[in-house]
């Protein structure tokens, strides 16, 4: 399909300018892989923010957390899902000095059970504790649902408002989370 649309140049003459409409809009990534991305980009930014990769380790990295994604019905259940154990690894990590955390490469392997993949039963944990208690962790939930709206819509006001409903949980860490994985977003995506 395509429109013609004429204007007037500077010198008077008329101009015709041929545009053709893209079904789907600008990205030609499926949903799934913008949300691989994204989840990368948060990963890094919450384990590996000073650390660089090359392109190759990138991709190999978004192939490793591709595989948390298959089999699922619904990736923005899966998304907010693994942002929230990720969440939970790092609290792990920041409760006790000389804890670490394994390079990406075999910490986002799902065959890895000391990895993301270890953090499933943490999760189940918080699901089971949830029923009970409603506001439990209701912080990372917060967080998860944060990051998939920016990744879906890159709202600055929505932004304003997680921050805020963050500071008021007390959810100190997750906010300079959620700040970093905006810039990382922002800045370092496709």
């Amino acid at each position: 399909m395509s429109a013609v649309k004429k204007t007037n140049s500077a010198n008077g003459s008329k101009l015709k300018a041929n545009l053709r409409v893209v079904k789907g809009g600008l990205y030609p990534y499926s949903k799934r892989e913008i949300l691989i991305e994204n989840l990368w980009l948060f990963c890094q930014a919450s384990l590996w923010n000073t650390q660089l990769f090359s392109e190759d380790e990138t991709a190999e990295f978004k192939t490793l957390l591709s595989e948390h994604f298959k089999g699922s019905k619904n990736n923005e259940k899966t998304f907010k899902q693994l942002v929230e154990r990720v969440c939970l690894a790092k609290r792990y990590l920041a409760r006790r000095k000389g804890r670490y955390i394994s390079k990406p490469i075999d910490w986002l392997n799902i065959n890895y059970k000391n990895g993301l993949a270890g953090t499933a039963g943490w999760y189940a944990v918080v699901e089971e504790q949830r029923k009970t208690v409603p506001h439990y962790n209701e912080g990372i939930s917060l967080l998860a649902k944060a990051v998939y709206k920016y990744c879906d819509k890159k709202n600055v006001i929505e932004v304003l408002q997680f921050r805020k409903e963050l500071i008021q949980l007390k959810q100190h860490d997750l906010v300079q989370t959620y700040m970093n994985t905006i810039m990382h977003i922002q800045y370092f995506n496709f």
